[in-house]
């Protein structure tokens, strides 16, 4: 059965086994989604090893607030990872092999290098799809997103990380080291993923970014790949294959010709082709495709469109004026056939008018045309049928008009909705493009609470404590106010005499705890003393604790009957073989400094649990036999 520790979720964690497989998340997805079936799998097949799957936070809006309430920076990510590699269970452990997709190749890589003690307890790296020379495309939001900023090709983390992966490694690392391709990656290309190692170390699988690490079965390449790398035996002859690596490493020897699927008869049937073929990581073909057959069936405006999102796209992650004009005037000529039809289609109008106006806004500086489209927008949406883009293109209209409550209104209607995640994706990007295009941190913020609300539900820290132990608590807020200022993150405070304000305790009680990530409680003979910690305020954070919606981290302040009431269970913020009233001042405030540290670790942990789309932690999780 799976155990869940904070960020780090156990699939196995036999006492008897001394190796285990920690897998790191990517980019855009959770601990959960990017792997998918990958661990559960591997799990079936080998029954000696431990296998953990470690989570972090990341989303996709620009990152305007602190960093509790937005992505850490990926220096921090690794101090973290470099956190759970120490402690239990993963401490215990003589060998650990890391498997990393995208940017948690970059957090694995930047934790190795700093942490020569890991050395002899490293025994393979394998990397998917990292960047580990860069990426051009972490220009999107590159000045306000600190993992996007240290992902960026010749940014300073990239340039260091590779400096200091040379003079610590070398050729040869310590460890086996593989990195994997996929064949079809768009987001990561080969000359960052492959290039920056030795072509002995170098495989190639099909898929895009996100299908390489999705094996279907186990008789999925990437499966089969990881499954001999573990077991010490050849990898898979066809990961290695001349053609295969000279394509992805742009030898001329190989010359990959897309297969181009026939002309659909239909205007829906082109788009869903196209939609289609970029899915499968085949954007070019996607764009050939429509490309092709605009030539025969000029005035399809749908078509048009999605050729313009496909052109959108390039520029969302390189920020080519060129691209820009390119999209806009798509947009337009699609908007003039729409309004030119004998029977108006107003969906068709508003979506080309609201990317019409995106353009003039963001990019060529025309606010008035912006406004222009806008209107028009808003008068067509009035005219055309419920939906979730309607609701979205309503939104967008009103931030160009100056209406930036109407907009965050109808933002959040559009999520409630419940849209798929690549819809969410798709407006909170463009919003966040508006958003710094305004320079309104506020507006940022709010829409990032929007579309990812777990971010600012996450930097709310619910603390329990006794009246009679206030003392403690201020010496505490001392040391943990100073991130809470600079990370723009809040103290939930609960004390034995809420019951004495009003008949809402329970209700209040129950809010709190579900908007706060990380639970701190400081336990001492008053706290179990008190009626209403003991019967209400307790065993609710115990079971928020134990089906893993909530961190829970308590303070040992003074002997006290701890063994009643079972938090053996759960972990301490210090040694409690030393309860903080037997410590002298000095070393008082060195172990609430700690603490305070340790809940900064654990609320970042507390994020992806939050995030749209993450799986409601209080249910089973698939068990391996």
């Amino acid at each position: 059965m799976s155990q869940q520790t904070g960020a780090l979720l156990a699939l196995r964690n036999e006492a008897t086994l001394n190796r285990a497989v920690v897998f790191l998340h990517g980019f855009i997805g959770s601990r959960d989604d990017t792997w998918a079936t990958f661990p559960n799998l591997l799990g079936a097949e080998i029954s000696d090893w431990n296998i953990f799957t470690l989570g972090y936070a990341t989303t996709l809006l620009p990152d305007l607030v602190g960093i509790w309430s937005a992505d850490p920076d990926l220096p921090i990510l690794a101090e973290l990872f470099r956190s759970e590699l120490i402690i239990p269970p993963l401490d215990r452990h003589g060998s650990v092999a890391i498997v990393a997709h995208s940017m948690g190749g970059l957090v694995a890589q930047k934790a190795l290098v700093d942490n020569p003690e890991f050395d002899r307890r490293i025994s393979h790296l394998v990397l998917f799809g990292t960047p580990s020379n860069g990426l051009i495309k972490a220009g999107l939001a590159k000045l306000w997103k600190r993992q996007l900023r240290n992902m960026a090709r010749g940014g300073k983390f990239i340039q260091d990380l590779r400096a200091d992966w040379i003079k610590r490694f070398g050729d040869i690392p310590p460890f086996r080291l593989t990195v994997v391709a996929g064949s079809n990656d768009q987001f990561v290309p080969p000359e960052s993923s492959l290039c920056p190692f030795d072509h002995s170390v170098c495989r190639v699988v099909p898929g895009d970014h996100l299908q390489i690490v999705k094996p279907e079965g186990r008789g999925a390449e990437s499966f089969r790949l990881l499954y001999s790398v573990l077991r010490s035996r050849p990898t898979p002859k066809e990961t290695t294959t001349p053609l295969r690596l000279a394509a992805e490493l742009g030898a001329s020897a190989a010359e990959v010709v897309p297969a181009r699927l026939a002309v659909p008869l239909t205007m829906k049937a082109l788009v869903d082709s196209a939609l289609a073929l970029e899915r499968d990581g085949e954007r070019d073909g996607a764009m050939a495709l429509l490309t092709d057959t605009l030539k025969d069936h000029p005035n399809w405006t749908d078509a048009i469109g999605a050729l313009g999102g496909r052109v959108k796209r390039i520029w969302l992650e390189q920020h080519g004026r060129d691209d820009a004009h390119r999209a806009a005037w798509l947009y337009q000529r699609a908007l003039d056939i729409a309004r030119a039809g004998e029977t108006e289609a107003h969906d068709q109008i508003y979506y080309h008018a609201i990317n019409v106006a995106f353009f003039h806004f963001v990019v060529f500086d025309d606010a008035g045309h912006a406004r222009e489209m806008a209107e028009l927008a808003l008068r067509h949406c009035g005219q055309a049928p419920d939906a979730y883009w309607k609701t979205a293109t309503q939104a967008e209209a009103h931030l160009y008009l100056g209406e930036k409550d109407k907009a965050l209104a109808l933002y959040k209607a559009a999520v409630d909705q419940a849209p798929e995640r690549w819809m969410l994706i798709s407006s909170g990007v463009q919003a966040g493009e508006i958003a710094m295009k305004l320079g309104d941190q506020t507006l940022a913020g709010e829409l990032e609470a929007i579309f990812t609300p777990g971010s600012r539900q996450a930097s709310k820290i619910f603390v329990g404590y006794s009246h009679r132990d206030s003392a403690w608590l201020e010496r505490f807020q001392k040391f943990i106010l100073p991130y809470l200022k600079v990370e723009n993150a809040e103290l939930e405070l609960w004390t034995d005499t809420e019951t004495e304000a009003d008949g809402r305790w329970s209700a209040r009680l129950t809010e709190a705890l579900n908007s706060s990530g990380v639970a701190v409680i400081f336990v001492s003979a008053d706290f179990l003393a008190s009626d209403f910690i003991m019967s209400h305020e307790l065993p609710s954070i115990m079971k928020a604790g134990a089906d893993g919606t909530m961190r829970l981290l308590w303070v040992y302040l003074s002997p006290a009957a701890i063994d009643a009431v079972n938090l053996d269970r759960f972990q301490a913020a210090h040694d409690i073989s030393r309860p903080l009233s037997s410590l002298e001042p000095h070393e008082q405030d060195q172990v609430l400094l700690d603490i305070a540290r340790k809940v900064k670790a654990a609320a970042l942990g507390a994020v992806p649990r939050f995030l749209p789309g993450a799986p409601n932690e209080r249910r089973h999780r698939g068990s391996m036999q």
